[in-house]
C-alpha cells in the first residue's frame, strides 16, 4: 500500500502557482491558495461521509427482507450471547466504511500535495525530496525517529493511560454515534422512526472527518514552514562552546518539550537534529528528564539560558497547537522567572507561525541576535 500512495502522490498535476523561495514564509497569494485548499477539503471530506452514509442504507431500506434475514446464530464460546448476527447488513456497512476511509486517505494526500504546491514546496519539474514526510503526515504516519535522539515523549507517563487514550481515540465515533442514539429515543420515544436513529450518527462522523482533516493539512503547513524555520534559527544560534554540564541543559530542553507535547512530531525531530548536530551534543540511548531542570535553568549563565529557553518556546510553538498542558508550564515557568512571557504573548507567535509570518520574532526577542 506504501508503494500505492507514493504514487498516487506523485501523480497528482502541479499547477503553475507563483510562489517565492522563502518556505517559512506565506505570501497573501500562497496564504490564499492554502487557505482555499483546507477549505475545498473539508468540505469534501464531509460530502464523502454522506455518500457513504446513503450508499450504506440505501440498499438496506430497498431490500430490507434481505438484510434482516441474513443471520448468523453465534455458537462455540458465544452459545449463551442472546441476538443474531446480521452478517449482510453489517458485512455491507463494514465494506462501505472501509472504502470509506480508503477515498479520505486519497483526499488527504491530495489536499497535502496541494498545500505543498501553494506554498513552493513542490515545483514542476521540481519534486521535493521529502515527499514521503508529506505522504506520512497525509496518513497520520509518526515521526519517531525523535527516538534515535534518546527523546521520548511518553517518558513517566501511566502506559494505561495512554492505551486508554489511543482506543478512545479510535472509537470516539463510535461511541458518539451511540450516545447520539440514546439522546434521541430517549427524547423522542421509541417509536422514531429508524432512518433517523440511522442517521443520528453521521453529523458526529462528518464534524471527525472535518477535524482530522483539518488537523491534517494545518500539520502539513506547520512542517513544511518549520523545516526552513529552524534552519534560519539555527544559522542564528552561537557558536560559542559549551561545557558538558551546559550540553547536558541543552539535551534536557529538547527532552522537556517532548514530555509536555507528550507527541511525535515532525518539527520537534528537525529542531532536535538541528540542536544536536549545532552543539555536538552526544547523543544517548535515553535521556531522563532530571526533576532539577529547571533549578539548574536558572543557575546557568545567560547565554546558555537564552538558549535552553528559545528551545522550550519553539518546542511550544512549531506543532502549530498550544495544550493546556503547555499553558499550565508556561504559567510555571513565569512563576519562577524563568520565561517572561505570557499566554497571549505565546499565542501570537504561534499565529504567527501557523499564518506563514515565520519564528523570526520569538527567536530575535529570546537571542537578541536575530
Amino acid at each position: 500500500m506504501d508503494h500505492l500512495y507514493h504514487k498516487f502522490f506523485h501523480a497528482l498535476p502541479i499547477r503553475v502557482v507563483t510562489t517565492d523561495d522563502d518556505l517559512h514564509l506565506l505570501s497573501p497569494e500562497e496564504l490564499h491558495l492554502v487557505r482555499q485548499t483546507e477549505r475545498w477539503a473539508l468540505f469534501g471530506s464531509v460530502l464523502i461521509e454522506l455518500v457513504a452514509y446513503i450508499i450504506i442504507f440505501l440498499p438496506i431500506y430497498e431490500f430490507p427482507d434481505f438484510s434482516e434475514s441474513q443471520t448468523l446464530n453465534l455458537g462455540g464460546p458465544f452459545i449463551h450471547v442472546t441476538g443474531k448476527f446480521h452478517w449482510a447488513k453489517d458485512g455491507w456497512m463494514f465494506l462501505v466504511t472501509v472504502v470509506e476511509l480508503y477515498v479520505l486517505l486519497l483526499l488527504n494526500l491530495a489536499a497535502v500535495h496541494g498545500i505543498a504546491v501553494a506554498t513552493g514546496y513542490i515545483k514542476r519539474n521540481q519534486m521535493a525530496q521529502e515527499t514521503s514526510g508529506l505522504i506520512r503526515i497525509a496518513l497520520e504516519g509518526r515521526f519517531s525517529e525523535l527516538q534515535q535522539f534518546g527523546i521520548d515523549p511518553y517518558e513517566q507517563m501511566n502506559p494505561w493511560m495512554l492505551y486508554l487514550f489511543i482506543i478512545f481515540n479510535r472509537l470516539k465515533g463510535l461511541i458518539g454515534g451511540v450516545i447520539a442514539r440514546a439522546v434521541i429515543s430517549n427524547v423522542f420515544g421509541r417509536e422514531i422512526m429508524r432512518v433517523y436513529l440511522d442517521f443520528s450518527g453521521m453529523p458526529i462522523y462528518m464534524a471527525i472527518n472535518m477535524y482530522t482533516t483539518y488537523a491534517i493539512l494545518r500539520n502539513a503547513r506547520v512542517v513544511v514552514m518549520g523545516q526552513t524555520s529552524i534552519e534560519i534559527v539555527r544559522r542564528h544560534l552561537p557558536a560559542t562552546p559549551l561545557s558538558p554540564w551546559e550540553l547536558g541543559l541543552v539535551y534536557d530542553s529538547l527532552q522537556f518539550i517532548a514530555v509536555n507535547k507528550r507527541d511525535f512530531h515532525a518539527n520537534h525531530y528537525y529542531l532536535t537534529k538541528a540542536i544536536v548536530d549545532h552543539f555536538g551534543i552526544e547523543v544517548e540511548a535515553t535521556h531522563p528528564l532530571p526533576v532539577d531542570f529547571l533549578e539548574k535553568l536558572k543557575a546557568v549563565r545567560q547565554p546558555v539560558a537564552d538558549i535552553c529557553r528559545l528551545i522550550i518556546v519553539l518546542g511550544f510553538l512549531l506543532d502549530g497547537t498550544l495544550s493546556w498542558r503547555e499553558r499550565r508550564q508556561l504559567a510555571v515557568l513565569r512563576q519562577q522567572g524563568i520565561l517572561a512571557l505570557s499566554y497571549a504573548d505565546l499565542e501570537k507567535y504561534r499565529r504567527q507561525f501557523v499564518d506563514g509570518q515565520g519564528l523570526d520574532g520569538i527567536t530575535s526577542h529570546l537571542l537578541g541576535n536575530a
